[in-house]
């Protein structure tokens, strides 16, 4: 599934366009990184709250589909600390999961260290065809 998740990435438009890119994987589990641009700056200089939940949501979406596919059904952040680097990484991993029903937890840190938000995502795991 790995090359699945690379894939999964690769064509996700938005994630592109955001600059996102898959650091690694596990089984349930996803690494992602995103290098602060202007662009996803908000008025007052700092990282936008929506492309840290973007950020977020997209490494959740990553980590659900890495052994099965899955769609969200409910996300959830919690905004903790504004980055002190321009470099925003995440670390995306199951928590609990049934076979129909799986929760996540990604955590958003910057590269020197600071936690910046917490991400929670439920997916509903779609039956094997």
């Amino acid at each position: 599934m790995a090359q699945q998740t690379a894939t999964y990435i690769q064509n996700d438009a938005f994630a592109k366009s955001l600059g996102i890119k898959l650091l690694d994987e596990g089984e349930n589990t996803v690494r992602c990184v995103l290098e602060i641009r202007e662009e996803h700056k908000n008025g007052l200089g700092t990282i936008h709250g929506a492309v840290i939940f973007a950020l977020g949501d997209i490494a959740f979406a990553a980590a659900c589909n890495t052994q099965q596919v899955s769609i969200g059904m409910q996300a959830d952040i919690r905004y903790l600390n504004k980055p002190k680097s321009e470099r925003l990484l995440t670390k995306a991993q199951l928590i609990s999961g049934s076979k129909k029903i799986a929760h996540y937890e990604v955590i958003i840190s910057d590269d020197v260290g600071t936690k910046v938000a917490v991400f929670t995502g439920t997916a509903y795991r779609l039956p094997n065809r």
